[in-house]
């Protein structure tokens, strides 16, 4: 028998699963920070499901390393921040409030700063080099 909490992780990972989904299609959706909710939430709720995103040929390794690990590829981060950066901009020139705009270009600052703040996985030897 499952627990309300258990169906409110489940329910919630399944919200983020599908605006992830929606994220492929629609420009300016992310899709990864919804998949990473989304595994979070079936790695305790459903398995099956989890392994379903993190065997995703795109989006699944990211979120593996990230979700297992904790890490971010240097290219990941790189993507990451930039994309943050320019819609918080976007959002900064169309926004009318003056405060407004400072908090989105705030929480995108911030938002990178942790971002960038997170550990890279070491690069695999190369065959032939010395360890």
């Amino acid at each position: 028998m499952r627990t309300a909490k258990q169906w409110m992780v489940s329910a919630g990972g399944w919200l983020a699963f599908c605006l992830g989904w929606l994220g492929v299609f629609l420009p300016g959706l992310p899709t990864t920070i919804f998949w990473i909710i989304a595994a979070l939430a079936f790695l305790r709720t459903n398995r099956r499901m989890y392994e379903r995103i993190v065997s995703n040929r795109r989006f699944g390794p990211g979120i593996k390393l990230f979700v297992e690990m904790g890490q971010i590829s240097l290219i990941g981060k790189r993507v990451s921040i930039g994309a943050m950066l320019i819609c918080a901009s976007l959002g900064a020139l169309a926004l009318p409030s003056v405060w407004v705009k400072l908090s989105v270009v705030a929480a995108a600052i911030a938002g990178s700063a942790w971002v960038a703040s997170l550990p890279t996985p070491k690069p695999l030897p190369k065959p032939g080099d010395r360890a």
